[in-house]
């Protein structure tokens, strides 16, 4: 069994601790395996990649440093952490796809850029941020929406639908921007019962789908 594989296995089932103690609202546990969650992922692309780049590996720590700091979101400096942590993950995580992206698709990035105007809008409409909080998160947005512009340039210069890793990575973005405008819906505004659950679940499979599509891009 190679150690890919055991580090996959090892992620596949703290994912599901956590994601079950977040269920059933197990403080305890979740705190403990948060903070595991990534390090086992980074594990599994160290010794899985075909080729390790730093910005994935920088992503991903930064992506923990965000998971430990979010642990108490409730308090403003640690928000403010975490969200720091995720964007400078967002922006490592943008100068990796864009080895990968090019040649550009003219076309596609025109409309993913009109798109990504009106989701922001949207979003921002949605969220409804307070006063102290809109630059940061007009900014936050803008990045995470470059990251899956950059992702979708990544998926189709590998062959679209017939590029797995592309495709995963592709796939992973738009996972990102689920878990990060619902963690931007219930902070600044109700939480609904199983909101956490549904934040890591959809945040679990970004980070698991960008990095196996990064394990396979050379």
């Amino acid at each position: 069994m190679n150690l890919k594989l055991v580090f996959l296995i090892i992620f596949a089932a703290v994912s599901v601790v956590h994601l079950v103690s977040l269920f059933f609202k197990q403080r305890l546990f979740q705190a403990v395996t948060k903070g595991f969650l990534m390090p086992v992922l980074l594990a599994m692309y160290v010794f899985g990649a075909e080729k390790v780049f730093w910005p994935v590996v920088l992503a991903l720590v930064l992506g923990c440093a965000g998971d430990i700091f979010l642990v108490r979101i409730n308090v403003l400096l640690f928000f403010r952490l975490g969200l720091a942590s995720f964007l400078l993950g967002h922006i490592f995580y943008i100068i990796a796809l864009f080895e990968f992206a090019r040649p550009f698709n003219i076309t596609a990035l025109l409309v993913s850029i009109a798109a990504a105007v009106v989701f922001e809008i949207v979003i921002f409409k949605v969220v409804h941020p307070n006063k102290e909080m809109k630059i940061p998160v007009i900014f936050y947005e803008t990045v995470i929406v470059a990251m899956a512009i950059f992702a979708l340039q990544v998926f189709l210069a590998q062959g679209g639908l017939s590029g797995i890793s592309g495709t995963l990575v592709f796939a992973g973005s738009l996972c990102f921007l689920a878990s990060d405008s619902i963690l931007a819906r219930f902070t600044f505004g109700s939480k609904p019962k199983y909101g956490d659950f549904l934040v890591m679940l959809t945040y679990l499979a970004a980070q698991f789908l960008i990095t196996l599509g990064f394990c396979a891009l050379v």
